[in-house]
């Protein structure tokens, strides 16, 4: 029987292997609004099962909360899955949700470090353009 932290440990395995498999430096328009809700609704399967009444009570109220139909929902999924440039993106920005809520201080320690880390990039080729 699963525990509700072996399902998280198995939402977030399968988050990190598809944040491997995802190519650095893709760009493509991510629906926060999607991947919240995306994120929620796998989050209730994971607790509940796909098939259990309170798994489809879960699942209506998130859609409601994030103004989706049952239809618009899966409508929208399928246009994610068949564009890689939006499906790869979408993907990473779900992996970094999930890690947001497993591990919230790690989370913002970590985009802390990485907004540092553009601030100084961006910080460089000023340098040099003020010294010529």
């Amino acid at each position: 029987m699963k525990t509700p932290s072996n399902r998280f440990a198995f939402v977030l395995a399968l988050a990190a292997a598809v944040a491997l498999v995802a190519c650095k430096g893709e760009s493509g328009y991510v629906d926060e609004r999607f991947v919240d809700a995306f994120v929620e609704m796998r989050v209730i399967d994971q607790m509940y099962g796909a098939e259990a009444p309170m798994a489809r009570l879960g699942r209506r109220a998130v859609l409601e909360k994030y103004g989706y139909t049952r239809e618009s929902f899966l409508e929208a999924s399928a246009k994610l899955q068949e564009d890689d440039t939006r499906w790869v993106p979408f993907q990473a920005r779900v992996v970094d949700r999930v890690d947001s809520i497993l591990d919230p201080e790690s989370y913002v320690k970590r985009k802390e470090e990485e907004a540092a880390k553009a601030a100084a990039k961006k910080a460089k080729p000023a340098k040099k353009e003020a010294k010529q």
